[in-house]
This record gives structure tokens, C-alpha cells and sequence, in this order.
């Protein structure tokens, strides 16, 4: 196979609009059981043998585990996104010209791990803006609210907030002061609309990097939730790093303020970059100075934090039994 496979089905019109309007679609058993399978076998290799930086990322919470560029050493991931249909709803959805993958996430929350994700856009997180950018979340278990399953605020990456980027154990080194902080959803739901799905593998979330979006701790006591997110660029998106974005720890050819490039960041639509497949012939490691200065980077990030008293002002989001929630549902397929 040579160019990423085509979707069992595609996007509508009317799931077009519903991304354009409320920033969140599912999509019911559009995967074929193959890519599922792929998707499983990455994320199980994955859980056995976590990077560096993704042991440090997890390091907090018991039962709770979060990887990223996972693809790099992968190589069922690496072809998951060279040949899986994923890029091609990307550029239906972002009418892109060129589609580029981002990176990859990992997500685990063993049964019973309280480690709500709080609400937050994801694009306050990365080094890049633009508009024609989508994200795909792939869950392996049933999910549901109870087990940790993903909330969404109906159309607010319409909203003008940057907020600022919240990790489910509220890293310094990426909290911005000077955005926006995250109105408390949970504590106000009456003021929002919220959608989310009961899930089955096969099923997938996609969104926009501007959706608020979080989820409660797995309150399951027999139910893992394991799901990879894969993000995707298209022709608007430039490489725009600062010291409060994630910094990226892999080669890349991309300079500030211009288009992403190289390595790190492979073409995919309309065809592969030969030089960009050929770096990932063998697995690559991230570079130790980069993760050395990431960690400095942290620590003087939550000093500065403390000593200007704005630590203890970082607002912590309420985030009770889900049970006791009542959102409003979206269960269109």
C-alpha cells in the first residue's frame, strides 16, 4: 500500500457542519476491526514500555499513564498513520491541500485512578497555531462518563479565550499567566452545554483544538480506558515555540513562524515525503539535551510560580463524582 487507506465510509455534510458549529463529532464504528487491532498492539507495546518522558508525564498518579510520539519507536503506530484512513477525514475536514501528522498521545486510566483531566484547549499546549488543525481520539474500551469518557462545551472553540494549558497535574512550565484562566465548568453547568457519547472501539471523537474539553477520573472498578489521540495539520499551520508551549523533543526542519517540516511532522496527503520515511527507518529517541532543558525549564517555571504567589492562585477545577453531574447529552451518531 502506498498511500493511506481510504475510509470505510466518509464524513456527511450534516457531521461537516456539526464539527464547523459545535467542534465535536463521533463517529459510530467507522473503524475497521484491522486498524483497531494496530491501534491496541501500539498502545499495549506503549504501556509496557513507557519512555522517559512519558514516565515522567505519569508520574503523579497511580494507574494513570500518558506518552506522546509514541509512532516514533512504534512501528505499528508508524504505519497506522502513513496508511490508516485517518488523514483523510483530516483533510476532508480542514479543506487542506497537504495534510502533516502532529503527534501521537497515549491516555490510560487503570480501573479506580481518580485523575480527572481538566478542562482545557489543547492548542494552548503546542507550538503551532493556525485554523486546519483536527484531532481523533481512538478509545480500546467501553467508555461512559464513569469511566473517564470525554466532555466537550458545545461550540466553544468559537469562543475569543486562550486559556491556559491545564495537565492533569497542572505542569508550571506551560501555564502562561498572561492567558486566560478556565471558567469552572462543573461548578456552573447550568451556563454551558455539554456533549459527550458512551463509546465502543471502533468508535472515534473528532475535534477541534480549540473545544473545551476534559474528563473525570475512571471511577470504574473493572473497566480500563486506554485511547490514543493522533492530531493533524494542514497548509495554514505554522511553527510558532515559546517556553510555555511543548517543547518538541524530535528532530525537525520546521523555523519559527514558517510552515511545519521534516521529520517530526511527516507529510502524509497528498503523498509521503521520501526523505521524511527514510528518517524513520529505524526508531528515533528524543534528543537528552532537549529533555534535560525541558526539565530545568519545569522547575524554574514552578519556582517563579511560587515566589510571585501565583502558584497557589492556578485555579483547581471542581471535578465531583460524575454521577453527581447532569449535563446535557449528545447521542446523535
Amino acid at each position: 500500500m502506498s498511500f493511506p487507506a481510504h475510509p470505510i465510509r466518509q464524513l456527511t455534510a450534516e457531521e461537516v457542519q456539526r464539527y464547523d458549529e459545535d467542534g465535536v463529532i463521533m463517529l459510530r464504528q467507522a473503524l475497521d476491526p484491522n486498524w483497531v487491532a494496530m491501534v491496541e498492539e501500539g498502545l499495549e507495546h506503549a504501556i509496557r514500555d513507557q519512555s522517559i518522558l512519558g514516565k515522567f508525564m505519569s508520574r503523579k498518579v497511580e494507574g494513570y499513564k500518558m506518552d506522546i510520539f509514541l509512532w516514533k519507536r512504534i512501528d505499528v503506530l508508524r504505519d497506522l498513520i502513513y496508511y490508516g484512513p485517518f488523514a483523510r477525514w483530516a483533510q476532508d475536514l480542514m479543506q487542506s491541500k497537504e495534510v502533516r501528522f502532529f503527534y501521537d498521545q497515549m491516555f490510560v486510566k487503570e480501573p479506580g485512578t481518580d485523575a480527572p483531566t481538566p478542562w482545557h484547549q489543547d492548542l494552548s499546549f503546542w507550538p503551532i497555531r493556525g485554523e486546519q488543525v483536527t484531532s481523533f481520539w481512538i478509545p480500546l474500551d467501553p467508555v461512559n462518563k464513569d469511566s473517564s469518557g470525554l466532555l466537550y462545551v458545545k461550540g466553544s472553540h468559537k469562543w475569543p479565550q486562550r486559556f491556559k494549558a491545564l495537565s492533569p497535574d497542572y505542569v508550571a512550565a506551560i501555564i502562561d499567566e498572561k492567558m486566560d484562566d478556565i471558567p469552572d465548568i462543573n461548578a456552573n453547568l447550568d451556563q454551558y452545554e455539554l456533549l459527550h457519547w458512551d463509546m465502543e472501539p471502533g468508535d472515534i471523537l473528532i475535534f477541534h483544538p480549540l473545544t473545551l474539553h476534559g474528563s473525570y477520573g475512571n471511577t470504574s472498578r473493572t473497566r480500563r480506558r486506554r485511547a490514543l489521540a493522533l492530531r493533524w495539520t494542514g497548509d495554514d499551520v505554522t511553527y510558532q515555540p515559546s517556553a510555555k508551549r511543548m517543547p518538541i523533543h524530535f528532530r525537525h526542519d520546521s523555523k519559527e513562524g514558517g510552515p511545519l517540516k521534516g521529520a517530526a511532522f511527516p507529510l502524509i496527503l497528498p503523498h509521503h515525503d521520501p526523505a521524511e520515511r527514510s528518517a524513520r527507518a529505524q526508531p528515533e529517541s528524543p534528543m537528552p539535551h532537549k529533555l534535560l532543558t525541558s526539565a530545568v525549564q519545569n522547575v524554574v517555571s514552578a519556582a517563579k510560580l511560587q515566589l510571585s504567589g501565583s502558584g497557589s492562585v492556578v485555579p483547581r477545577q471542581t471535578w465531583n463524582n460524575p454521577a453527581e453531574a447532569k449535563p446535557s447529552e449528545d447521542q446523535r451518531n
